[in-house]
């Protein structure tokens, strides 16, 4: 953990591809030395069919999910926050200035007693 999951509406995929948003949310996460080196995922999703404010054509929404295992601290939980958030805001800060754009980031976590999880992929 943590699974950073990135769901937008589809008009800014291509914006979006060149801006490396997924990327640069992942290292910033990888940055802050909380989470198991092999622990962390990031994904990006378009989400077609959407609905925006008044004017679905043009106005667009960035809605970025953060999971992560429960027990951390009040302070570390609102760091990670804070450092995930600015860096989608350095890094959407021009897109924001050119068109109507909805930015929410939130952190959650995850029921260890409703969580299961297997795979082959390394833990350290």
């Amino acid at each position: 953990m943590p699974h950073i999951a990135i769901d937008y509406t589809a008009n800014l995929t291509d914006a979006l591809r060149t801006l490396e948003l997924p990327r640069k949310l992942h290292e910033a996460a990888q940055g802050l030395g909380v989470f198991p080196s092999n622990g962390l995922r990031t994904f990006a999703r378009a989400i077609d069919q959407y609905h925006v404010g008044a004017n679905t054509q043009g106005e667009a929404f960035i809605n970025i999910q953060i999971r992560i295992a429960p027990g951390r601290p009040e302070e570390l939980r609102q760091r990670i926050v804070d450092t995930l958030f600015a860096t989608a805001e350095q890094t959407l800060a021009a897109l924001i200035e050119t068109r109507p754009v909805g930015l929410q980031l939130e952190i959650t976590e995850f029921d260890r007693s409703l969580t299961r999880m297997a795979g082959s992929l390394p833990s350290a």
